[in-house]
Order: C-alpha cells, then structure tokens, then sequence
C-alpha cells in the first residue's frame, strides 16, 4: 500500500506509473500463486490420504501377522542365545566333571597304596605320616564329591530347562513359519494393488514440498491413512473439536498448512475437496 501512496504523493510520467502499477501487480500476483501453490499442495494431500486410507485397509487385511512374527522372532533368538550358553556352561561342567573324577581317582588310588604300605613301616613316626596323609587324601575326596554333587545337580537343572527351551523353540518355529505363510499369501494377493498405491503415493509426493511431505509423513505414521482432516462447521473432523473462528478463516485461505492444535493433523477446508 506504501506503493500506491507514492504513486498519489507526487507527480509522475507515465512510464514511471506504469512501471508502479507493473510492481503493485506483481505483488498480488505473487501473493495469489502462494495461495495457490499451497492449495494444489493440500488438494494432493487429501488425495495421498485416499492412498494410505487403502493401503492401510490393506494392513489391516494382514492384521497382526507381522506383529506376531516379529514377536515370535525374538522369542526364537531369545531362545536360541539361552539354549546356547546352557550347552556352553554344561560342556564347562562336564569337564570340570571329568577332572574332578579323575583327580579322586588318583587320590583313591594314593590312599590305598598308603594304606598297605602303612603296615609296613619300621616305627610310629613313619606309621603317624602315612595316616596323616591318608587323612588329607581323604579331606580331598569328600571335598570333590561334594563338588560332584553340586555340579550333577547344576548340571541335571540345566538340560531339563535345556530340554523345555529346545521344546517351546520347535512350538515358536512352527508357529512362525505358519504366520509368514500366511502373510506370503496375503502379500501376494495385494501384490498388484499395493504396487498401484505405492505408483500413485510416489508420484503424488514428487509434487509437494520437501517440507510439507516430511510433516504429512510423520502425522501419517501416527494416523495412518487419516492425516488430513477437514474443517466442517468450525469442526476439525479427524477429533470433532472445535477451531476458533480466526483460524477457520485463515484455513479457508489457505496461504499456509494448518494442523490441529488438538489432534495434530493438518487441517483443509471443506470447500477444496467438495
């Protein structure tokens, strides 16, 4: 407006007018394709809706079953790892197992050739040593069947939980392998009507800015198929709440993208889509 009180204020040629009116209307011009530019943008918008409205109908078809797979997956990998460190820890105890036993035997069979020997001795001293030794021999042999026991019994618990886990991996690999055959199935009866979605989805984003695309992704990732929501008698229709009559205005004006401030999703006026 400053431009027209110029124009007013003082006296100019005609080439001089005209080249201020050529700038007056090109600010408006301007202004007008603003608009524009962002009303085409919503119109794709709403139309990218409709596309992840029927691919996410097509989700849906596939309920949980890739939820359910991934799930089993981890229990299969949790599974695997326990079942694989308790066959480690068993093949540590197994050994330790076989060198406990095959030091007892050593030491059973010292004490036994002392015990003969004791009988041959000259006098008390030698008769008192090979007893003494006999005696820590067979400290040692108590200690190692106590270990003995132990371990057998870590050993015993560890394959049955061994057994159990080997049990429900073969209930969770079954269980896996009949889900993803089922969704293979579905994935291959929405095979071409996906890829149809996803061509349309693909070139209607090459179209809409880089900025505004990243926030319609992100609110779709969260609404899927329900990122856009129109104003209908001062209502957003995505949560049905109420928009102050200020922003119903700006909204029909579209001059810029507008989300609700109470769901989040971006808004359009109803006049645009109608």
């Amino acid at each position: 407006m400053d431009n027209i009180n110029d124009l007013k204020g003082e006296d100019l040629n005609e080439e001089e007018i005209e080249e201020g009116a050529s700038r007056i209307e090109e600010y408006f011009d301007d202004d007008t394709s603003s608009e524009e530019k962002v009303s085409e943008e919503l119109k794709l918008l709403y139309l990218l809706t409709d596309i992840d409205k029927k691919l996410a109908d097509i989700e849906d078809e596939k309920g949980d079953l890739p939820d359910r797979i991934d799930i089993l997956s981890e229990n299969i990998k949790r599974h695997e790892d326990r079942i694989t460190e308790n066959k480690n820890t068993l093949e540590i105890i197994n050994s330790e197992i076989r060198k406990i036993k095959k030091e007892s035997k050593s030491y059973e069979e010292k004490a036994n050739k002392l015990d003969e020997e004791k009988y041959n001795v000259r006098n008390n001293k030698e008769y008192d040593m090979k007893t003494k030794q006999i005696d820590e021999y067979l400290e040692v042999l108590e200690k190692n069947e106590k270990s003995l026991k132990e371990k057998d019994s870590l050993k015993e618990t560890l394959e049955a939980e061994t057994i159990n886990l080997e049990k429900n991996l073969e209930e969770f690999n079954s269980e896996r392998n009949t889900c993803i055959e089922e969704l293979n199935t579905l994935n291959e009866e929405f095979k071409e009507e996906e890829k149809e979605h996803n061509e349309k989805r693909n070139e209607i984003l090459k179209n809409i800015d880089s900025e505004i695309r990243s926030l319609y992704e992100r609110i779709n990732s969260s609404y899927k198929g329900e990122a856009i929501a129109i104003v209908r008698k001062g209502n957003c229709s995505g949560c049905y709440n109420s928009i102050p009559p200020q922003r119903v205005m700006e909204i029909r004006m579209a001059d810029k993208i507008y989300t609700c401030q109470s769901c989040g999703r971006i808004l359009i006026d109803e006049t645009l889509v109608d």
